[in-house]
């Protein structure tokens, strides 16, 4: 075996050592492709019921707003409602209120000077009666 036999058995025996190095790096990145193939089937499973599951939720949410939307429209119709309510009821009780009050404050100022003439008078009579009587006695 010369010298350029040699080489070249050597040379052959790393390009075979480099192939099954080769094939064994394929065949571990063929697995490891199946497997990422088959994790990536299962995430977009998962993704997509879970998207499903995402969407239900936003259209129950959403049937929830409106809801939410048509109790606020109802109350404020109702807010209205009573606002008027109280704006005519105001201004249906305030013109008599204030009559009656005007009466009630006027009838008591008449009764006060009723009351202050008719003690007066009283009192006049009274006196004249007393000034009689002691005219009677002094007689």
């Amino acid at each position: 075996m010369t010298l350029t036999d040699f080489a070249a058995f050597v040379i052959a025996i790393a390009i075979v050592v480099i192939a099954v190095f080769v094939v064994t790096a394929v065949v571990n990145l063929s697995r490891t492709m199946t497997r990422l193939d088959d994790t990536a089937t299962a995430l977009r499973e998962e993704g997509i019921g879970a998207f499903r599951e995402l969407r239900q939720l936003i259209a129950d949410a959403d049937a929830e707003l409106d809801k939410v939307d048509l109790v606020l429209d109802r109350a404020d119709q109702a807010t209205s409602a009573i606002s008027q309510t109280s704006r005519r009821t105001h201004e249906a009780v305030q013109d008599p209120v204030i009559r009656g009050l005007a009466v009630a404050s006027g009838t008591s100022r008449v009764a006060k000077g009723w009351l202050l003439a008719r003690r007066s008078k009283n009192r006049k009579t009274a006196e004249i009666d007393l000034a009689q009587a002691e005219i009677g006695r002094g007689k």
